[in-house]
């Protein structure tokens, strides 16, 4: 593939290589609106680009153009990019809270297991 060539070898998204070597890693990327081919990116990176287009134009900008949609995203990167406000969600949880909330929950579908099971056990011997 002579594009991916120029690229470098690499998806110009993740910025790593594609092998062209594992079937179906590599995807011919195009703007949907003229038809013009844009490059070589991954599946995966392909894939998630065509969600952002569409989450964008359908709830962020609002119109479904690339000349509505470009500046948002833009905008987008850029306010990532900005220091938080230093006020934390009130709902957040850290890593360690979803892990214990994770395995609390494991916890008690084990046990609700673990009697349903004795039910079963004690309607049988009856």
């Amino acid at each position: 593939m002579a594009q991916l060539a120029k690229q470098g070898g690499n998806c110009p998204l993740c910025t790593l290589p594609i092998d062209l070597r594992e079937k179906g890693a590599a995807c011919l990327d195009h703007n949907h609106q003229t038809g013009e081919v844009r490059g070589v990116l991954h599946r995966s990176c392909n894939a998630a680009l065509g969600k952002m287009e569409h989450a964008v134009g359908r709830w962020g900008s609002k119109d479904g153009s690339y000349a509505a949609m470009v500046p948002w995203i833009r905008r987008a990167v850029a306010y990532y990019d900005k220091p938080g406000l230093g006020v934390m969600y009130p709902m957040h949880k850290t890593a360690d809270e979803l892990k214990l909330d994770r395995n609390k929950r494991a916890r008690e579908a084990r046990a609700a297991k673990k009697a349903k099971i004795m039910l079963a056990k004690l309607t049988e011997d009856k």
